[in-house]
């Protein structure tokens, strides 16, 4: 017997293509700077995400009729609390300190955002799925090479001091 589905094989396959490309659209920046954490973590974190997202739908959809004189009860936000917090732990590891300098912040940050980009396209949320992609990439792509001239301590993404106060010396 198949589980009665909420959505059509159709809406799945939108739903997880939307969170593939908002995925492949953020580690593309990352790929694109030579990032250790490039393209294919991003996609496979949305991806994942939306996948968890539709499975919850599925899932509660498929047991709530059979349940009603029980006391069990379905709470979907508790998958996302569950996402968020492996999503977390995945992006804290992307996180490296050495020598009292910081690196992969932004990609650690990017990698959990990329998780409520993925729960939001599994629940067929594509505004805000792509709105939050626009604004990480804006964030990343944009304030990436601003930044390295606000700060003359920082490298480009090539490795070269571009604001050096020593540089005349």
């Amino acid at each position: 017997m198949t589980p009665p589905y909420t959505l059509g094989p159709e809406d799945i396959a939108i739903r997880l293509a939307v969170a593939a490309v908002c995925g492949l659209l953020i580690g593309l920046d990352r790929e694109i700077k030579r990032k250790t954490v490039g393209m294919r973590p991003f996609i496979i974190v949305c991806v994942g995400a939306a996948g968890f997202s539709l499975l919850t739908q599925d899932i509660v959809h498929l047991y709530s009729g059979d349940l009603e004189a029980k006391t069990l009860q379905f709470d979907p936000t508790r998958i996302i609390q569950g996402i968020i917090t492996g999503i977390g732990f995945l992006g804290g590891g992307a996180i490296l300190s050495r020598n009292g300098h910081v690196n992969g912040a932004a990609t650690g940050a990017g990698i959990w955002v990329a998780g409520a980009i993925g729960v939001a396209a599994g629940y067929g949320l594509y505004w805000h799925a792509g709105l939050l992609t626009a604004y990480v990439v804006a964030i990343l792509t944009v304030l990436g090479v601003v930044r390295v001239y606000w700060r003359p301590d920082l490298e480009d993404d090539r490795g070269t001091t571009v604001n050096d106060p020593d540089a005349d010396k």
